[in-house]
């Protein structure tokens, strides 16, 4: 039996508030002179649902820093109480940028949020802030990230829609299981059952499609069969 979880959200939240390709080679010679020699790459050993079950924070539960080089206490305070406003249940991982208008005093901020990862958030808060930024405005920076409330290095890159939904899914699933999630967007996908790992990226990738990106689903969860 296939059983089967699917995001495909999008990770824009408010109107206006708005990472291993390795390649590994080795050089043999018999003795010198002879041709250099590349070893085959090795494929990178997933997680299982059981080991990264392990290592998920409360998918539930995220911390706002607001990095607040250059801010008043008081604009600090402002913006910490809008994007929170805003997120709703919609949080980690996500990131904050803003910037300066031309003839203005007050920031426009853009946010971004249930990424994968802390890197796609801010690159996609960043690309947000650029693309409204007009002539005369100040540089976009990061002002803000969203994180699980207890973040490790050992933190899965999963959003907190991925993490809640293995949590809630993985005793009940048949069979292997698989997830697949996009590196940029907010897309995902779980699948459980035989055979079910090109499943999970074709929905996943579809999701993406469908969304106006470009697919870029990897397994980043997979149980041996």
């Amino acid at each position: 039996m296939t059983e089967r979880y699917q995001g495909a959200q999008d990770d824009r939240t408010g109107p206006r508030l708005l990472l291993r390709l390795c390649l590994m080679a080795g050089l043999a010679s018999a003795a010198a002179g002879t041709a250099a020699r590349a070893q085959p790459a090795e494929a990178p050993v997933l997680p299982t649902a059981e080991q990264t079950l392990a290592l998920l924070p409360d998918p539930e539960r995220y911390r706002l820093v607001i990095l607040d080089e250059g801010l008043s206490p008081d604009a600090v305070q402002i913006i910490g109480t809008r994007i929170i406003d805003t997120l709703g249940e919609d949080h980690f991982f996500g990131a904050v940028a803003a910037h300066l208008p031309k003839d203005s005093r007050q920031l426009a901020i853009r946010l971004r949020a249930k990424l994968h990862s802390i890197e796609a958030a801010e690159r996609a808060a960043l690309d947000d802030c650029e693309a409204e930024r007009t002539e005369g405005a100040s540089a976009c920076r990061l002002i803000g990230q969203i994180v699980p409330e207890e973040w490790t290095d050992d933190t899965p890159d999963l959003s907190h829609d991925v993490m809640y939904a293995l949590s809630q899914s993985a005793g009940r699933l048949d069979g292997p299981i698989v997830v697949a999630r996009s590196r940029d967007t907010a897309n995902w996908a779980i699948w459980g059952g035989e055979d079910t790992r090109q499943s999970a990226l074709d929905e996943c990738n579809a999701a993406v499609r469908a969304a106006g990106a470009v697919p870029d689903c990897d397994i980043v969860v997979e149980d041996a069969p």
